[in-house]
């Protein structure tokens, strides 16, 4: 079977399969995500990423949230290859949370196929290729992270070590360049992986060099064009977080030694597992559920298991380095998700800057699983071996993988529907700006987990907002939310006013008792400002209204309420 073909072929099952294992995810593409929070902020994260390239790609960074702050897209993960990937569908007119869930399962099912090729090309067998790309596309870790759409994007994982495999077999420059450009993918698609992927390939891609022998000029030529792609295709984005970096700073200690693993998380699956979720519930801590599995880790455990004396070729000999290569990134990825708990991650975090920003180390743990999908890969492909006849091979294989899904399945999620369109009262600031670009608004209230959702209506008008939510919260936020909260004081207002903002939104469905009674009079009483307009609005069963004003500068910065 052709290259092409497997992967056509393998893309369709782990499509076939990542439906299944999301159920029903597939029938909620439209109206459904897993909440509120994070979903809904990487749906604006996908659509700026489509709005800003084709208008003003150089200020990419500088996205429509917290402002006048700049280089805010970095405060956390950019995502910019699947939304430029994703872009077309945006551009078309797809609605924003279409997209959104179409990235989402691509990452189930691309990571799913990219270990396929990556052990199809180690151990060609496309049998155990397919089982090794299960333990990967599907493990707890995944579920546990069903909110978190960026820590899905690992299919430029496999594929970097499937272009390093190919340039170590070559030495071709072109084989560099495409380890490059999957290197610089998987850090722009999430950026925690990315950082992880560097260590996690200087042990595995190192230990293959060393067992080589020989590093031909053509292939350290190879080495150095791929280093030279990350390098220059990074700069962009390193200067961008560099940037966020100056200004909300990074992870202190105690927050790291919070997200670091224990031994014991390994037998935690998300609480959803349909085998083991009750059974292990007792070590489960949150972000920290990092179960990989009995059966992937049984294939590992054959496939790391001597060679007899009789398998001594040249080819098995080199087996045997690629083996321990990956069996020494699993003690690795093992080592770095303990983080402050091992060894390794303390160096990383002290003398590597960029580590300084990642607040959970225990996400190594999916390269914990990348690692026992390879190995595995090798074991599955030892099983079918062992078997008399060709359907012999398929009924084993078949049997390993059912075991591996039945381990790894989980109940039916509940899902959050979010409103399909944005309130009225953004065409009502648009129709009111006339001739301005742009303008600058301040949502109340703020602070909260009513942020993400103006995240996501402004995906319909892009106008800058003072809010934001996002990794990170800069110190001139805080500040806000420190300042009105005693709206509609003098001082609340001077806080918005000194933001630029042009229009206040005030938000009934997030206002709860009489609160939003009790305000709207005052708000209307105050000279600064016009109602533009007021309109009901349902959020869930919460019946209310929004009102829109519009600020005058022209009188003094503090009015009485």
């Amino acid at each position: 079977m052709s290259t092409k073909r497997f992967v056509a072929l393998a893309l369709v099952l782990f499509t076939a399969l990542t439906a299944v294992m999301t159920w029903p995810q597939v029938a909620h593409m439209r109206d459904g995500v897993h909440d509120p929070g994070d979903p809904l902020m990487v749906t604006w994260v996908l659509a700026w990423v489509a709005h800003q390239l084709p208008r003003a790609p150089a200020h990419l960074f500088d996205a429509n949230i917290f402002y006048p702050e700049r280089n805010t897209l970095a405060y956390s993960e950019t995502l910019v290859v699947p939304g430029a990937v994703a872009a077309p569908l945006q551009w078309a007119g797809v609605h924003p949370i279409v997209v959104y869930n179409l990235v989402f399962l691509s990452g189930f099912a691309l990571s799913g196929v990219g270990v396929a090729l990556l052990v199809r090309r180690l151990t060609g067998s496309a049998g155990a290729a397919i089982v090794a790309g299960l333990v990967f596309a599907f493990p707890p870790y995944r579920i546990d992270h069903y909110a978190h759409l960026q820590l899905q994007q690992t299919q430029f994982v496999p594929l970097a070590l499937w272009a390093f495999h190919r340039l170590l077999d070559t030495n071709r420059v072109r084989d560099g360049v495409l380890l490059g450009a999957c290197i610089t993918a998987q850090m722009l698609s999430c950026m925690y992986y990315g950082l992880f992927l560097v260590p996690y390939m200087g042990v595995v891609c190192g230990t293959m060099l060393i067992a080589a022998r020989s590093m031909p000029r053509r292939r350290l030529v190879a080495l150095v064009a791929a280093a030279a792609v990350v390098a220059v295709s990074m700069i962009p984005a390193g200067r961008a977080y560099l940037g966020a970096r100056v200004v909300v700073g990074e992870r202190g200690r105690q927050e790291v030694a919070d997200g670091s693993a224990r031994l014991r998380n390994y037998l935690a699956p998300p609480e959803v597992n349909a085998v083991y979720g009750a059974i292990f519930n007792r070590f489960t801590d949150p972000e920290r559920r990092l179960f990989p599995g009995f059966a992937a880790v049984a294939l590992a455990i054959v496939g790391l298991w001597p060679l007899s004396k009789h398998e001594h070729t040249k080819a098995q000999r080199r087996e045997t380095a690629v083996r321990l290569a990956y069996a020494l990134g699993l003690l690795l990825a093992f080592d770095v998700s303990l983080g402050f708990n091992g060894f390794v991650y303390r160096a990383l975090y002290d003398h590597f800057l960029p580590f300084r920003a990642l607040r959970i180390p225990a996400r190594m743990g999916i390269m914990v699983s990348f690692s026992l999908a390879v190995l595995g890969g090798y074991g599955a492909a030892r099983l079918a071996a062992a078997m008399r006849t060709p359907r012999a091979k398929q009924i084993a294989l078949a049997a390993v993988g059912a075991l591996i899904l039945i381990e790894y399945a989980s109940k039916p999620l509940p899902l959050w529907t979010p409103p399909l369109a944005p309130p009225a009262v953004y065409a009502a600031i648009e129709r009111d700006r006339g001739d301005s670009p742009t303008a600058v608004l301040f949502e109340f209230p703020t602070g909260h987990m009513e942020d993400p959702v103006y995240l996501y209506y402004s995906v319909f008008h892009w106008q800058f907002l003072v809010n934001g939510y996002s990794g990170f919260f800069p110190p001139s936020y805080q500040k806000v939310v420190r300042g009105v909260a005693d709206f509609p004081d003098g001082a609340s207002f001077d806080m918005i006013k000194s933001h630029g903002a042009r229009y206040l939104v005030v938000h009934g469905e997030w206002l709860y008792g009489a609160r939003y009674e009790t305000l709207i009079p005052q708000l209307d009483r105050r000279p600064d400002l016009r109602l533009v307009t007021r309109i009901p609005w349902t959020r869930e069963d919460h019946h209310s209204e929004i009102s829109v004003y519009r600020i005058d500068y022209s009188l003094s910065l503090s009015m009485p309420p």
